[in-house]
């Protein structure tokens, strides 16, 4: 900032020189202000909708998800409904156990996927202070989503997996192929693969309802200023 020196010969002229010299230092730092908050702001609203776009497409991942465990699920519960009907009809085991090395083997078994959920928009606007210059309730609606895709897929998966004795999943199968299992054991492994898939896809559309509700409630949000 450069200014020059009063050079009044009067006490009057001095003051009216120093008073336009202050006014002048107050007017640069005012507008100095003013470009740093159009500044942060900017930054701030580029962050938002960054992280708007990042949650939609982590919505959209999620959706394909569903779609694709649902037809793994339907089925797993189609065969073990069928293989139900057959045990209380009494039909012969070997007619059943023939019946899951024909139609039911691939069906039941754990075949689910889970989302590849994007964090970079966030950690971006973290790592530049953007999220700093958000409306408080904004931010904490993106800091609450982004902490729950944080631990989405390692607990999803966990929740599940508790529902499931994975040791005696694999002796169950492994005896089917040798002919020594039964269709009530079937059956039992058939339970906890339909119950792994409610689970997970539980856990997975409730982030998901997270997600959208997030992006709606703060669509446009971004643009007001703190």
């Amino acid at each position: 900032m450069h200014f020059e020196v009063p050079k009044a010969k009067t006490f009057k002229e001095f003051g009216g020189e120093y008073l336009m010299i202050v006014i002048s230092i107050l007017t640069a730092l005012a507008l100095e202000k003013g470009l740093e908050y159009l500044h942060h702001r900017h930054l701030a609203h580029d962050a938002a909708a960054n992280m708007d776009v990042e949650l939609r497409s982590n919505i959209d991942a999620l959706a394909k998800t569903l779609e694709y465990n649902e037809e793994k699920r339907q089925a797993a519960h189609q065969a073990r409904e069928q293989l139900l009907t057959g045990i209380r009809g009494k039909t012969n085991d070997g007619e059943l156990m023939k019946r899951f090395e024909q139609e039911w083997s691939e069906t039941i078994r754990l075949n689910m996927k889970t989302p590849t959920l994007r964090r970079e928009a966030w950690e971006a606007a973290v790592a530049n202070q953007a999220v700093t210059w958000l409306p408080r309730e904004t931010l904490e609606r993106y800091a609450g989503a982004y902490s729950a895709l944080r631990d989405a897929n390692s607990v999803s998966y966990s929740s599940a997996m508790r529902f499931v004795d994975m040791p005696r999943m694999i002796d169950v199968l492994s005896n089917a192929r040798m002919g020594a299992s039964n269709p009530q054991e079937i059956y039992r492994t058939a339970t906890q693969v339909v119950v792994a898939y409610d689970n997970i896809d539980n856990n997975l559309k409730s982030l998901s309802v997270l997600l959208q509700k997030v992006v709606d409630e703060n669509g446009g949000a971004h643009v007001t200023g703190k």
